[in-house]
C-alpha cells in the first residue's frame, strides 16, 4: 500500500508519538486560526470539490478527522469514475480507497474506557505505523468497513473477488487499540515502547 508524500508532514506519514504530538499541536493551532478567519478546511474543500486531486490532497492534510477520511474516499471515487468513463485502469485508486477504509476501521465512535470519542485515540496513533500494519483483503473483506458503499464493494469484487471473511482493523488489532488507550489513561511514555515492540512482532509474523 502507499501514500502520497508532500513537503508538509501529514498524520499518515507519522511513525512516532513525538510526531503525532507535534502534528496535533500544529493542527489545532491551524484550526483556531482558520475559525478566526471564518475559513474552515471543510469550507475550502467545498470550493474545490470538482477537482478530485486537490480535494484528495486537502483531505489527507486533515486526517485523522472522520470527515477527512470521508472526503478522501469521495475524491478517490471521483477519480475512479473519471477513469472508468474513458476505460482506463483504476486499480491504484481503488486500492487506495480500500486502504483508507481499512485504516479508518481501526477507530471506533466512542471509547468507553476513556469516555471520549474514538478520534481522541486515533489522533495519537502514528498514521504511518497504522498504515503499514499487515492485513489481507481476503481476511478483512469489506462489509464491516463503514466508509465503503455498494458501488465500492462491487468494484472490489470485480477486481479481487469475494473475500473469505468480513471484519475491521479494530477487531483484528484490539490489543493494540487498548495499548493506545492505556497511553492516554496512564499518560505513561513507557507504553509507547511496548506498542512499538508489539507492532514489530506483528510485522515479523505476517
Amino acid at each position: 500500500m502507499h501514500t502520497l508524500r508532500h513537503q508538509k508532514l501529514k498524520w499518515i506519514e507519522t511513525y512516532h508519538e513525538s510526531e503525532t504530538s507535534n502534528l496535533s499541536l500544529e493542527f489545532w493551532t491551524q484550526i483556531r486560526q482558520d475559525l478566526s478567519r471564518g475559513d474552515f478546511w471543510a469550507d475550502r474543500i467545498k470550493r474545490i470539490r470538482k477537482d478530485a486531486d486537490k480535494r484528495y490532497n486537502l483531505a489527507l492534510q486533515n486526517l485523522p478527522l472522520p470527515a477527512a477520511f470521508r472526503e478522501a474516499c469521495l475524491a478517490l471515487r471521483q477519480k475512479i469514475r473519471e477513469k472508468r468513463k474513458v476505460k482506463l485502469r483504476y486499480h491504484l485508486e481503488l486500492e487506495t480507497l480500500y486502504h483508507l477504509a481499512v485504516i479508518e476501521s481501526f477507530s471506533i465512535d466512542y471509547a468507553p474506557r476513556l469516555k471520549q470519542p474514538g478520534y481522541n485515540i486515533m489522533s495519537i496513533v502514528p498514521g504511518g505505523s497504522l498504515s503499514s500494519i499487515p492485513y489481507k483483503y481476503q481476511d478483512i473483506g469489506f462489509d464491516k468497513l463503514r466508509l465503503l458503499n455498494k458501488t465500492d464493494k462491487k468494484w472490489l469484487v470485480e477486481i479481487w473477488g469475494h473475500p473469505n471473511t468480513h471484519t475491521t482493523l479494530h477487531q483484528e488489532y484490539k490489543e493494540l487499540w487498548h495499548r493506545y488507550e492505556d497511553c492516554l489513561i496512564e499518560e505513561d511514555n513507557t507504553k509507547w515502547k511496548e506498542i512499538e515492540t508489539l507492532l514489530h512482532q506483528k510485522k515479523e509474523t505476517s
